[in-house]
């Protein structure tokens, strides 16, 4: 392995910035050197590896398979170190990094951000809403906890979960309030991350073996299920948090209404003595005190 103080930092930099823009012209103009600078820079980065990372015509290069590669992992790199000069520099108070299920983030949270953002605009809030562990810092971590596991020490309650069956008032005739035999003919619309809901929901509406259907329709993320249930596709058991809109404007109805359910949902803080956690934490509380309940 080589000595680190031998790599060159100024020609990765060049050489990333050319890979991610795809062209050394707009790598120039990010880093304010010549067209000439970047060129080099590549070149005596291809010899200090062995290996081409650009082919192609000289006016239009394209990346090698090598390059494809080195580039994203430079990428990556120097996202890392962004990240690590942003923890330890000042300027990280302004940064508030909170993750939770892109459902939620979809549905619920993106449409209040605004009112977060009016209120507190010193901060830049950043969404990680892949539905898997974050990779890096977090500061406000929204999970929901199923009911058996306990709430952890550095977790708080936010809100339990209520379910409710729901379909698109196009499928339900007349002033149905249970499942009648048209209803009982709806494909049933499933998730593939919350797949024994339909179990549940007949569990806690007495509904054991009451409903069947004579097919079912699943998909990969809830904000898939609901749109199918808006598009009259089926029924669909889903959290009133998600479709509290539809169902107040009629776009949805809820024949059962909605039952609290075993699961609830919590807010995580990794350091819980930082100002802008503790603004967030309020703020969130605040707009799920401020959030309707469902109408019986």
């Amino acid at each position: 392995m080589r000595n680190r103080k031998n790599l060159p930092v100024a020609a990765l930099r060049a050489f990333e910035a050319a890979a991610r823009h795809g062209q050394l012209t707009a790598a120039a103009e990010e880093l304010s050197v010549t067209h000439g600078a970047i060129s080099r820079h590549v070149s005596h980065l291809e010899a200090f590896i062995g290996a081409p990372l650009f082919e192609g015509a000289r006016n239009r290069p394209k990346l090698t398979a090598e390059g494809r590669v080195f580039g994203f992992a430079l990428t990556a790199a120097f996202d890392q170190i962004e990240d690590a000069f942003r923890l330890v520099a000042k300027g990280d108070e302004s940064i508030l990094d909170v993750a939770c299920l892109s459902t939620f983030a979809m549905r619920w949270l993106i449409p209040r951000l605004h009112d977060f953002a009016a209120k507190n605009p010193n901060y830049d809030v950043r969404l990680a809403t892949d539905d898997r562990p974050p990779r890096t810092h977090i500061d406000v971590q929204i999970l929901v906890l199923s009911p058996d596991v306990p709430i952890p020490e550095n977790c708080s309650l936010l809100f339990p979960e209520q379910l409710g069956l729901i379909v698109a008032p196009s499928l339900v005739k007349g002033e149905a309030n249970r499942i009648g035999s048209d209803e009982a003919r709806m494909p049933r619309l499933e998730t593939r991350t919350r797949p024994r809901v339909w179990r549940e929901w007949s569990r806690l509406a007495n509904h054991d073996g009451q409903v069947t259907a004579t097919a079912t329709r699943i998909f990969d993320h809830y904000h898939l299920t609901i749109e199918a249930a808006l598009n009259g596709l089926g029924a669909a058991i889903a959290p009133w948090h998600l479709v509290s809109e539809e169902v107040a404007c009629g776009r949805l109805v809820a024949p059962y209404g909605f039952l609290e359910s075993d699961y609830r949902y919590v807010v995580k803080v990794q350091r819980p003595v930082r100002r802008k956690t503790t603004h967030f934490v309020e703020w969130l509380e605040e707009a799920i005190a401020a959030f309707p309940a469902p109408t019986p």
